[in-house]
């Protein structure tokens, strides 16, 4: 990866900023199957785009619904489920995360972020690093079906803040193979986050990890000058 002096950068949310992969997951099956498909696919990584949208849309169609998906029922549901879930395990930070964020603010990045997560979610993770949703820049899977399609928006977004980013200077960061998919598709240079197995399946493919945000900036933060 090329030095740069600044530019944008692309934060996914789940296993990356925040510790909430296992609460989302509860949340969003429980709101899935309030619809009652008759044969669920619940390996996620299955999916033709790892969001929760598209996967919404495709158990729809496998279900043979006549209807159209409504996304706005299944927000509300995965809503009431996960903040069930936050109340007996709320979101904890991944070591690190708003440190750095302060650090690429206190360096002139622009940082936006791009999930495939319901937006609802996405809220109220980002509110376990300090972030409110308000008053930043967020693009979730409320809005976008590919995690290509967020990602793009999360780049038009950031380039409005920080117009001089071109591609050199545009980072994706992830925890996921499905992160750095997207961010080959697009040509995006990518750092991941994550440690044993996760890690591996990153590191396999050639991308740079970190098992946090501390280890980033004391062995990664090169990366950023």
């Amino acid at each position: 990866m090329n030095k740069v002096d600044s530019g944008i950068v692309i934060f996914d949310i789940d296993g990356t900023l925040t510790d909430s992969v296992e609460q989302h997951q509860r949340a969003f099956e429980i709101a899935l199957r309030t619809f009652s498909f008759p044969n669920l696919r619940t390996n996620w990584g299955d999916y033709t785009h790892h969001t929760d949208s598209a996967i919404f849309e495709e158990a729809w169609e496998e279900a043979h619904y006549e209807s159209r998906p409504d996304l706005s029922e299944l927000e509300y549901q995965y809503r009431c489920a996960l903040e069930h879930e936050i109340a007996s395990r709320p979101f904890t930070e991944i070591t690190g995360a708003a440190v750095f964020l302060q650090w690429l603010k206190d360096h002139s990045w622009s940082v936006v972020f791009a999930t495939g997560s319901l937006r609802f979610g996405a809220v109220k993770k980002l509110a376990a690093v300090g972030v409110d949703a308000e008053k930043v820049d967020l693009v979730t899977a409320s809005e976008f079906r590919t995690r290509e399609e967020i990602v793009r928006e999360a780049i038009r977004l950031g380039s409005k803040k920080f117009p001089a980013a071109h591609k050199h200077s545009v980072i994706s960061i992830g925890d996921g193979l499905w992160d750095l998919k997207a961010a080959n598709n697009l040509n995006l240079p990518f750092i991941g986050i994550g440690r044993d197995a996760k890690a591996k399946v990153l590191t396999d493919l050639g991308a740079p990890v970190f098992d946090n945000f501390i280890n980033l900036m004391n062995n990664g933060i090169g990366l950023f000058r």
